[in-house]
């Protein structure tokens, strides 16, 4: 297989690529209703074939150079990731400008990018083998092999989607390819039999990945976790034959080209120009489509944010992002040639480029050393904070055991009408954060704010974070109170769920409600969104990633640098008369802020949304949803949350959406329009 050949055909594949991540944009199941637009959906499944081949390809390439070149591994990482990593560091600023103008910050900067990190892993392993057991096949290829596989698993234990998986092991069979590949004229018979055969199992293996998940479904098993273990093998067999195919086209080709010169020049035609056009600009074409793809979609990177320029129409959506991605990538290979050319003529620019070589590894050596003093700072800063922390919870915090659980309450104020504040699953300590709001209605109601189980001053807790669980935990602490009536529920955000739970379960008890961007139970099909084939499939994956998370946080805090991960207190709780409990604040956030019980409740809030999705308000009960204009406008979740609000509404007379200016974190930073709110309410309940 010629160069020019897997260049035309690689050309081709980086445009169906962009047709793959357009159709997962705008025609996938996953997609909300509301934004899906149809015409796409066979380019959606499609999307590790097409990798594949350029996996195949890679290892095909590196084999046939290194067979036919002397000293091919002097300067083999620099030559091959100079220009890789020059277009990755270009078209990242790129992403990264396009996120600050728009507000949309967050990793990684380009969604797209993991090709990027694979083929270097790949490269790193090719070097390392190759270059000591180059001429012992079998060794270098069962070695390759086994560097893939340590990279497959760290993947699958840093909760990669399988799309980091299921393709990179192609890059084998182009190694194995290109290793025994023979030169004499292909026998025309064995062609067909092998395409054949290939593509048997390609159909075969296509269609059996694709309806797993409904055999899984259909069988009613309870592990889907293997059923993905073999979902990734089908993968990685189908994009192994649908390589192969390729391979055998372009050998077929190549071969009769051979016989017939004089057919060349009629075959190089505008076509297959068109095809070296993409085919020399696969990599940047590649990493900026994404870009225009997010830019003229429904939403711009996640469905929280709103479109930049939305263009429904599918065709001119396909056109446009053609369009501009073809120009953008012929404008970055043509700066990359640029800045490539000064480090191979140019001394001074080299020397600057080498220069920032020595500068990146003093650097690195900077910041290990920063993380060291940083890690000990930590521990001497929660230990300097323990006596305060029990001091506040000696002065402030009343202790209930609900079923052989400590947990913690602030209690303030006196009153006929009880308000009970409930925070949201992202909230360290409630009793602390939700002071202010407390403090502030506290001359004319009594207040109780609860610590969930593993949440503030509260002790853990095993049971799953169902919503039963967290209404049992309401009720006995209220209970313990001496509270069973003349209840006002005020949740904020995802305590809504264990609120509506309430009200079903104690109606009696509940005299109001006033919902603080009170989660709405149609969430659930957000939480589903991202290429979930069902619900087993979404709840295994969702106990990966917690668990991960959970990892992650405390890597942060033996860091030290959870410190970034802290929210602003002076803009949250400016002039709230809490700034001498920053310090607690900030060690309550250390110590509960993604640990296990908000992780709890993050594996299980499709179930909990799912429970109260026929929720409705008694019609005699006042109530309040009070939606921040953030929220409104941009549909977080792909839900219209105030149509969602009104569903619950029975009675229009005292029950009411009301808007209100701010962001989710409104109630910390605008306690004063949660109080005027509750007073509304109160004038409904007296009236």
């Amino acid at each position: 297989m010629s160069r020019k050949q897997s260049k035309s055909i690689l050309g081709i594949f980086a445009i169906l690529i962009m047709m793959h991540h357009l159709g997962q944009k705008a025609s996938a199941s996953w997609v909300p209703a509301t934004v899906r637009q149809h015409g796409l959906e066979v380019f959606v499944p499609i999307g590790y074939l097409l990798v594949s081949f350029f996996f195949f390809c890679s290892g095909y390439g590196l084999i046939k150079s290194m067979n036919s070149k002397e000293d091919y591994f002097k300067g083999f990482l620099i030559k091959r990731l100079n220009r890789l990593l020059m277009v990755f560091v270009i078209t990242q600023i790129i992403y990264f400008v396009f996120r600050i103008v728009y507000s949309v910050l967050g990793l990684p900067v380009n969604p797209y990018s993991w090709y990027v990190y694979t083929i270097i892993v790949l490269y790193i392993g090719f070097f390392l083998i190759y270059r000591k057991f180059g001429d012992k096949k079998k060794t270098a290829l069962i070695l390759m092999a086994a560097w893939i596989l340590a990279y497959s698993i760290i993947c699958y234990l840093q909760i990669r989607g399988n799309w980091w998986i299921n393709s990179a092991p192609v890059f084998l069979v182009g190694i194995y390819i290109a290793d025994h590949e023979k030169s004499e004229k292909p026998d025309k018979k064995k062609s067909i039999i092998g395409f054949t055969v290939l593509g048997v199992i390609f159909i075969a293996a296509f269609i059996l990945s694709e309806n797993l998940p409904a055999i899984y479904n259909m069988l009613h098993l309870t592990n889907y976790g293997i059923i993905n273990f073999v979902i990734v093998l089908l993968q990685i067999v189908c994009g192994s034959a649908f390589s192969l195919i390729f391979y055998k086209i372009a050998v077929l080709t190549t071969k009769e080209v051979k016989e017939g010169e004089e057919e060349s020049e009629m075959r190089d035609g505008f076509l297959r120009k068109a095809m070296l056009f993409y085919g020399e600009m696969t990599l940047e074409f590649y990493l900026i489509h994404g870009l225009f793809v997010q830019l003229f979609g429904h939403h711009f990177m996640n469905d929280t944010t709103k479109p930049v320029c939305y263009i429904k129409n599918i065709f001119v959506y396909v056109i446009v992002v053609f369009i501009v991605a073809t120009a953008a990538a012929f404008a970055i290979k043509k700066v990359a040639d640029l800045l490539i050319g000064l480090y191979e003529k140019a001394p001074t620019f080299r020397k600057f480029c080498n220069d920032q070589k020595r500068y990146c590894i003093i650097v690195i050596a900077i910041i290990a050393v920063i993380t060291v003093i940083s890690g000990v700072n930590r521990y001497k800063t929660s230990a300097d904070a323990k006596p305060e922390l029990e001091k506040y919870q000696k002065e402030f915090i009343t202790n209930v055991d609900v079923n052989g659980t400590s947990v913690a309450t602030y209690v303030v104020g006196e009153g006929d009408y009880t308000v009970v504040l409930l925070g949201s699953e992202d909230n360290p300590c409630s009793t602390l954060y939700l002071r202010p709001v407390a403090d502030k209605i506290s001359d004319r109601y009594k207040v109780i704010v609860i610590d969930y189980p593993g949440k503030g001053f509260s002790d853990e807790s095993d049971a799953e974070r169902t919503n039963d669980f967290f209404v049992d935990v309401i009720h006995q602490t209220l209970g313990k109170l001496g509270i069973a009536e003349n209840i006002i529920l005020v949740p904020d955000l995802t305590s809504g769920l264990y609120a509506y739970k309430y009200i079903d379960k104690y109606p009696a008890e509940v005299a109001g409600f006033v919902g603080v961007d009170a989660l709405v139970p149609a969430a659930a099909t957000h939480f589903l969104e991202g290429n979930y084939n069902n619900v087993d499939e979404y709840v295994w994956f969702m106990k990966r990633i917690v668990r991960y998370e959970g990892l992650l946080q405390k890597l942060m805090v033996g860091t030290g640098y959870i410190k970034v991960q802290m929210p602003i207190y002076e803009y949250l709780f400016y002039g709230s008369g809490l700034k001498k409990y920053y310090p607690i604040m900030e060690e309550m956030f250390v110590r509960r802020y993604m640990q296990e019980a908000e992780l709890g409740e993050q594996a299980i809030i499709y179930d909990n949304c799912m429970e109260v999705a026929d929720f409705k308000l008694p019609s005699d009960m006042p109530a309040e949803f009070l939606l921040d204009d953030w929220i409104k406008s941009n549909n977080m979740f792909g839900v219209k949350w105030s149509s969602q609000y009104k569903k619950m509404i029975t009675n229009e007379d005292i029950q009411s959406v009301d808007l209100i200016t701010g962001d989710p974190y409104v109630i910390y930073y605008n306690p004063d329009i949660i109080a005027k709110k509750i007073d509304d309410l109160m004038e409904r309940i007296e009236n």
